[in-house]
């Protein structure tokens, strides 16, 4: 069953604070309504660092089904830099995020990723690999991870909250670091062997439908884009199609000392362009020998490289690096702000005794709880909507956000981010209803960039936003989404009356929306696929958006 590591990260915080001895203090956020946020405790940290970074461990997780990725981030951050790791099982990723502790090796670093979740298909995106040696056969071919990919060890491996290095045992070295939109890296070689950095351009987590890559030698630059999505296609059949198309462009400060493509099991030297998704096979993942990329080599054995993202152009990507990471920018600097941008974040609630270790498991676990949803938007306010148009920010919205997995987070982590994040929980609240709007009114339960996913059960968006307004977020057109979402829980809608996706994914908001209305639960032969589960969802929903009508004035809603 599809779940994240937000949902289980908060409830580690509650258990840190009641079970570890540790006292808890939210710092000075606008006071919610109703004085539902009550001061616990009053003290700093007292320890060994009061700098709540020193106590994020990126790598808890990344076992026992944690599935959380141990990369560069930034808060709520766009852009994710973490490495995609291998068993050697054909065009598969080791876990879903991309990482698992136990497997070692590492086909590349991804520029997108999603904490915790149970499906693979969380993005994955442009993997970038360092090879050392020369491309002399199609990464397409290497379906188990043989030859474009590297053994490593954990003892050459440093993660930090904005910060992750590791050294290869191929004599490579990845250092990354990461703002909301774009990355920094500096990769090392071995002097005396060739120096290849590998675009492996169609392979996201789960495949694409189509890609694209373009070598510019003379202005340093590799740009392209891919177009996927399929998250937890291999599971369902409806799943299996692409939402989103990512947009990358990257800047290094070396020559390239030649260049090549791939696309399928043809590799073209000196090529600087080429085009072709993986496809999604008949069990949901990549096809075998499908896809293209490209590589760029070097004589210098230090590369350093910026790249930029968007879900919007090549154009907002470049911009988004122009404005983020200019050029000039270093790894070590994009790290500093990065880290200063989560001791700001963590800052947010400070801790007073236990242990270094339960400080650890606390502020690692508040780490996890704030890596989504994130910015989908660009620097200029574009984004990309769910009606596969441009669109920009609403008014009085600083960010559109993206990538929102409702059934998992509206217990509890959309309450502790309105809590301590009041404005930006309502920009979430806000970029729910903008999808909805452009979603023909459907407010989907597990939204993936700009994408419905159909994943899980219930309607918790409902929850959700009425979660977000009564902890404080009330900085989005309330009246607005509480009609959109009372006539989708009062309306059925054609997907409404479709088992289509059964079980994991329901196609539509409310699966059998009919006879909930006249039963007034949900029976056993229904579209749902929860059962009785599905009945105590939909009440759930049900009174969340009767609270919020009387929180809003609206009596005969209420009523």
């Amino acid at each position: 069953m599809p779940r994240t590591a937000l949902r289980r990260s908060t409830a580690v915080l509650v258990s840190a604070a009641v079970g570890l001895g540790l006292s808890l203090t939210a710092q000075a956020t606008p006071q919610p309504p109703l004085n539902l946020r009550e001061t616990v405790g009053a003290s700093k940290i007292t320890g060994t660092s009061a700098d709540p970074t020193e106590h994020v461990d990126p790598l808890i997780g990344t076992s026992n089904l944690g599935n959380v990725f141990p990369g560069a981030v930034s808060p709520f951050g766009m852009f994710s830099f973490s490495p995609e790791t291998s068993r050697g099982n054909a065009y598969r990723t080791a876990a879903p995020g991309g990482y698992l502790y136990s497997a070692n090796k590492i086909r590349g670093f991804s520029l997108t990723h999603m904490s915790g979740t149970g499906c693979a298909g969380g993005s994955g995106d442009i993997p970038i690999f360092p090879h050392v040696g020369d491309v002399t056969t199609s990464p397409q071919s290497d379906a188990k991870d043989e030859l474009y990919a590297s053994t490593f060890s954990h003892a050459n491996e440093v993660a930090k909250a904005g910060y992750y290095k590791v050294g290869l045992d191929s004599g490579a070295t990845a250092e990354l670091s990461a703002t909301p939109r774009t990355g920094s890296a500096a990769f090392t070689f071995p002097a005396d062997k060739a120096k290849s950095l590998l675009f492996r351009t169609s392979n996201s987590e789960v495949g694409s439908s189509d890609a694209q890559l373009s070598i510019d030698p003379k202005t340093r630059t590799v740009s392209g884009e891919v177009t996927s999505g399929n998250f937890c296609g291999y599971l369902a059949s409806v799943g299996r199609r692409s939402y989103y198309t990512l947009h990358f462009v990257a800047q290094f400060d070396q020559p390239f000392k030649n260049t090549g493509t791939w696309t399928d099991g043809t590799v073209t030297p000196d090529s600087t362009s080429s085009r072709g998704g993986t496809t999604y096979g008949a069990d949901g993942w990549m096809a075998a020998n499908k896809g293209s990329g490209g590589y760029v080599g070097f004589d210098s054995s230090t590369v350093n490289m910026r790249i930029g993202i968007s879900y919007v152009s090549k154009a907002n990507a470049l911009a988004n690096l122009q404005a983020e990471n200019p050029r000039g920018t270093s790894v070590t600097a994009t790290a500093a702000k990065a880290k200063q941008a989560w001791r700001k974040q963590l800052n947010r609630i400070d801790i007073t005794g236990g242990s270094t270790e339960q400080r650890t498991t606390f502020y690692t676990a508040l780490y996890h709880a704030l890596l989504h949803p994130n910015v989908f938007s660009d620097v200029n306010g574009q984004y990309w909507g769910f009606d596969q148009k441009v669109h920009r920010v609403s008014r009085g919205q600083k960010a559109q956000y993206a990538t929102f997995s409702g059934w998992d987070v509206y217990r509890s982590q959309v309450q502790l981010l309105a809590l301590l994040e009041p404005d930006k929980a309502g920009d979430i609240a806000q970029s729910l209803l903008n999808q909805a709007d452009q979603n023909g009114g459907v407010w989907d339960r597990w939204t993936h960039a700009s994408g419905s996913t159909a994943v899980m059960t219930g309607d918790p968006a409902a929850p959700a936003v009425a979660g977000i307004y009564a902890f404080g977020g009330t900085n989005f057109d309330v009246r607005g989404a509480l009609k959109s979402l009372v006539k989708a829980a009062t309306v059925p809608t054609e997907k409404d009356l479709s088992s289509a996706g059964k079980p994991v994914m329901s196609i539509g908001q409310r699966p059998s929306l009919d006879k909930y209305l006249a039963l007034h639960y949900i029976p056993t032969k229904s579209n749902a696929w929860g059962g009785a589960v599905e009945t105590l969802e939909d009440v759930t929903a049900d009174f969340a958006l009767a609270q919020l009508a009387q929180r809003t004035g609206n009596k005969a809603t209420y009523k």
